[in-house]
């Protein structure tokens, strides 16, 4: 299951690539402010097996955007921002903030359960705005649930 999970990350960056490297009627030197992220793995414990990461990875007008990760700053020419299992064990929360406005940016939560179901809640704010807000169960013994947002 981990194998496949690390495949899927792989493809969600891979096509990362793709959609922000093409054409399209976008300003590319648009704007789009502020973007956060927040993740909260409700009930989950880590427990052998299960998975859990958040990440992001942006670019602005000046090179990759640089995050805070819960309150703290990133480090310049740092490109990926990832939290995984060990941090989320215990049901923690994550916050992923680009420090300035950004041109183009990735988010890929991943999670998996193995004998304990936990939720996953998490919230995307572009520019002060909410603009999508949701949560998922995630139960032992489906499929590895991959999110992949693209801004």
């Amino acid at each position: 299951m981990k194998n496949k999970l690390v495949a899927a990350i792989v493809v969600a960056l891979v096509t990362f690539a793709f959609v922000g490297c093409s054409k399209d009627d976008d300003n590319p030197t648009s704007d789009k402010g502020v973007l956060k992220v927040t993740v909260t793995a409700e009930g989950y414990t880590g427990e052998g097996g299960s998975t859990m990461s958040a990440q992001v990875i942006g670019s602005s007008a000046q090179g990759p955007t640089l995050w805070k990760v819960n309150g703290a700053a990133g480090t310049s020419g740092q490109s990926i921002y990832d939290l995984n299992k060990e941090y989320f064990a215990g049901g923690k929360t994550a916050t992923f903030e680009s420090t300035s406005s950004y041109l183009a940016a990735s988010v890929t939560i991943s999670a998996a359960a193995f004998t304990q179901p936990f939720k996953l809640v998490y919230k995307i704010e572009q520019g002060g705005r909410v603009i999508v807000e949701q949560t998922k169960d995630i139960l032992p013994d489906t499929t590895p649930t991959v999110l992949s947002f693209q801004y």
